[in-house]
């Protein structure tokens, strides 16, 4: 792997003293590269990358660098390289990109970190509604419910075609995957979902993605999936991940958006974010398992490990805690609603 990670390398004309494999990340991989000039950031993308969605996440990170966000910028290669100024290479049948090292580490776990943590969504979402190349669809992507219009680009399948193959050997967890979906689907559908205004959001707005030293937010990483969706999608997307089915938690969370949220949630908002946190425990479950087909290792077996338990466990129990997660919402003192 070295000698590949160097060949990319080259493309920038940087020299590496050393190369570290860095841990975490199921589907892209990073390497920590270390020249006489600092640290850098070696991305490789999956197999699965679609090129042409590259340029909407790169333009994302300039455009919120400029604005002052501690984002990591793609680094474009030099004028004189082939091909030059490109922030995308491909080298030993891969894609790869560069990046600045951005220093911190996530915060403790703590109320007032997950209230951080959701005014941090809030304002990231003021400034990307401001980004000019915003009003478009990102390619190959859709809204958390257009489960198609990942498979088909990534796991070259349709979600129907997954669940009847997921079926052939686990027929149980299929029926309990579509069951789950169309009800979802006929929530969403009641609630307004499709009314509801897209804007871009970042989608990855959680855990170690979010570093800082001592009291200063020095990263916020991961925009891979970066794309147009409601901003309540966006927010389940981070509740979900951080506060479950704790309703204590998600108070915490989501107060500390709506003390940020440029217009104020609307109470259509509010009461479809329940419902969107099983659409993306959904998603959660289903791109995961597609990518994992037919891969091996580790960080597989773990990817596919967690979406199993997903059926098994993290969808009956959101599904079953949908009351309280919405008494949760309106109990939230400053979440009153707007109009």
């Amino acid at each position: 792997m070295g000698e590949a990670a160097r060949t990319a390398l080259g493309v920038w004309g940087v020299e590496a003293r050393s190369i570290e494999r860095l841990g975490g990340g199921a589907v892209n991989e990073h390497w920590l590269v270390d020249t006489a000039a600092g640290p850098l950031v070696l991305r490789r993308y999956h197999r699965s990358h679609i090129p042409e969605a590259t340029p909407y996440e790169h333009e994302v990170l300039t455009y919120l660098e400029g604005d002052g966000w501690p984002v990591a910028a793609p680094i474009p290669t030099p004028a004189n390289a082939t091909p030059p100024s490109v922030t995308l290479v491909e080298s030993d049948a891969r894609r790869w990109s560069l990046f600045p090292f951005l220093p911190g580490a996530p915060s403790a776990d703590s109320p007032r970190t997950l209230q951080r943590m959701g005014a941090l969504l809030a304002l990231l979402h003021v400034d990307l509604a401001g980004w000019p190349g915003g009003a478009e669809q990102r390619p190959t992507f859709g809204r958390v419910t257009d489960l198609d219009a990942y498979l088909e680009t990534r796991g070259g399948t349709a979600f129907e075609r997954f669940v009847e193959r997921l079926h052939e050997n686990d027929p149980t967890r299929a029926a309990a995957l579509r069951g789950v979906r169309e009800r979802n689907d006929w929530a969403l559908d009641h609630l307004g979902y499709d009314a509801l205004p897209d804007t871009v959001v970042h989608s990855e707005c959680f855990g170690a993605n979010v570093l800082f030293e001592d009291d200063e937010v020095t990263a916020l990483l991961d925009f891979d999936f970066v794309h147009r969706d409601a901003r309540a999608a966006d927010i389940a997307r981070s509740l979900v991940i951080e506060c479950g089915t704790d309703a204590e938690r998600l108070q915490r969370w989501l107060g500390g958006y709506a003390a940020h949220a440029d217009p104020p949630l609307s109470s259509a908002e509010l009461d479809i974010v329940p419902s969107l946190m099983i659409a993306n425990e959904i998603w959660n479950t289903i791109v995961p398992l597609a990518l994992a087909e037919g891969e091996d290792g580790d960080a597989v077996d773990a990817m596919r490990a967690s979406a199993l338990a997903s059926i098994d466990e993290r969808l009956p129990a959101l599904e079953a805690a949908q009351p309280a997660l919405r008494r949760a919402i309106w109990a939230a003192g400053a979440m009153r609603p707007t109009r």
